[in-house]
């Protein structure tokens, strides 16, 4: 999900990512502005189907669609070269975990993380021609291979005692006329699909083609198809999936755009194809009106359409998920509160090792099982008014209930079906009521040569009855980075 307040939490090396890649700049502006409200996926379906939610690391803006930038002229005219505008960044992380989640091992994990990031220009004329790439790099200090994607863990799912890992992790060959950019290769993106689900020591990237576009001002248009992903803790590009089915399918692609009325309004607009499992639209609004000097009120609306294609391969489809926030800035302080629903009788589900669920009370865990409603509190709190610029705390509870799959589960009753874990739980069909409680304090160091460099906690709980999808479990993470400009 993505969180739509004033106050947004950055998964670490996401917010990294977004700096560093060659997804970033102008360019990045074109796709879909969440660059700037990344958010990795915490733990909850974490022993049966990976792990989903929300919470990531550093605290910024937290609207859905960053304001876009008013292109009025050519970036492509202003270009400096192929090597005079390129750029070569590091950065560090350390990622430690520790995940309990009942019924099943306890997970511990630490590694350090490293991107080592080139960004060429574009060549000059009135077609631009570059090339990007990211050597990632992993040595595991602690996890076993109980870690799962925590550490490295093959294909297979073994793998996980290997203590070091380097591969090719970012590269692509790219073009740009006038302010249209156009990718082939294995990329970071950000679009209410394929955010990068960037929550261990290495973000996820996307094997494919993409472009974005920016040539009216306030107006981003983006698109991509996409046939492959280098998924967390693995070093060979992966097969696309689904989330929560589980469903391999060979192409992804995706279509759509934000609009920004003014500083204070936007919208977006998007569809998107898993093929052979379904058709998905994506929809958001959202307005911002008064001074956070009193009160500032922000109102933000998401909307997830999705409906089986092709060969059905994930069975039928027909859910609508939507969600509504609103929140109150008043000077440090942000109040959210958001009301979640999920219609039809499948589980509302989207892409691996992507954070493609922008639904405002996606935390810890989704609240996304068939009919299931949910409500959200969220404090945030800027320290920057009391004399502590960078550090920034959100909290949250939310309360899940109204999930029922018995409409459906009869259909995978057998264990063998590959959906029966999803619609079964302790032998009964998925139903009961959850809830979950959080916190998310997170320091930038804002000087020195240090600057930019970013300590997040994280700490949640989750509690679920017996026959509920999610599992109840506790989670306590810390991320340090630590970038660096090379030139």
């Amino acid at each position: 999900m993505r969180i739509h307040d004033a106050a947004r939490y950055l998964t670490p090396l996401a917010a990294i990512a977004m700096m560093n890649t060659p997804a970033a700049g102008a360019e990045a502006g074109a796709s879909h502005a969440a660059a700037v409200a990344v958010h990795a996926r915490a733990a909850g379906r974490a022993e049966e189907h990976g792990e989903h939610g929300v919470i990531d690391g550093e605290a910024i803006d937290q609207t859905h669609s960053a304001p876009l930038s008013p292109v009025t002229m050519s970036r492509q005219a202003d270009s400096q070269g192929l090597l005079a505008g390129s750029h070569l960044k590091f950065l560090l992380r350390s990622y430690t975990d520790h995940l309990e989640t009942r019924g099943a091992n306890t997970r511990n994990a630490w590694v350090l993380g490293s991107q080592l990031n080139f960004e060429s220009g574009f060549s000059t004329g009135p077609i631009g021609f570059g090339v990007d790439a990211g050597l990632f790099s992993a040595l595991k200090l602690n996890g076993g291979s109980g870690a799962g994607n925590m550490v490295h863990v093959d294909p297979d799912g073994g793998g996980g005692n290997r203590a070091a890992w380097t591969y090719l992790g970012l590269y692509d060959l790219k073009a740009r006329a006038s302010n249209t950019v156009l990718k082939y290769g294995a990329q970071i993106l950000h679009n209410p699909f394929l955010e990068p689900h960037d929550n261990r020591a290495l973000p996820p990237t996307f094997l494919g083609t993409s472009i974005i576009s920016a040539e009216i001002a306030g107006l981003n248009l983006a698109a991509g198809s996409f046939t492959k992903t280098y998924a967390r803790g693995q070093t060979r590009p992966q097969p696309l999936g689904t989330v929560y089915g589980g469903t391999q399918f060979k192409r992804f692609s995706y279509l759509g755009g934000d609009y920004s009325y003014d500083p204070d309004t936007r919208f977006s607009l998007y569809a998107s194809r898993a093929e052979n499992v379904w058709d998905q639209y994506y929809s958001a609004f959202s307005h911002s009106m008064g001074d956070a000097k009193a009160i500032r009120w922000t109102g933000q609306l998401n909307y997830y359409a999705t409906r089986n294609q092709g060969s059905s391969q994930q069975g039928p489809i027909n859910t609508n998920a939507y969600s509504i926030a609103l929140s109150a800035q008043h000077q440090a302080h942000t109040v959210m509160l958001a009301y979640q629903k999920i219609q039809g009788r499948q589980f509302f589900d989207y892409v691996g090792e992507g954070a493609g669920d922008f639904l405002s009370n996606s935390m810890n865990v989704d609240y996304n099982a068939p009919g299931e409603q949910s409500l959200q509190l969220r404090h945030t709190v800027d320290f920057g008014s009391y004399g502590l610029p960078g550090l920034k705390i959100m909290s949250w509870l939310v309360q899940g209930w109204g999930a029922d799959a018995s409409a459906v589960a009869a259909n995978y009753a057998d264990p063998a079906s590959s959906l029966h874990g999803l619609y079964w739980k302790n032998g009964e069909a998925v139903h009961g009521r959850h809830w979950e409680i959080g916190m998310i304090p997170t320091y930038v160091i804002q000087g020195g040569s240090l600057k930019g460099s970013s300590i997040n906690l994280t700490l949640m709980h989750h509690h679920a009855t017996s026959h509920y999808s999610d599992p109840s479990n506790n989670i306590y993470r810390l991320v340090l980075n630590m970038p660096f400009d090379i030139f």
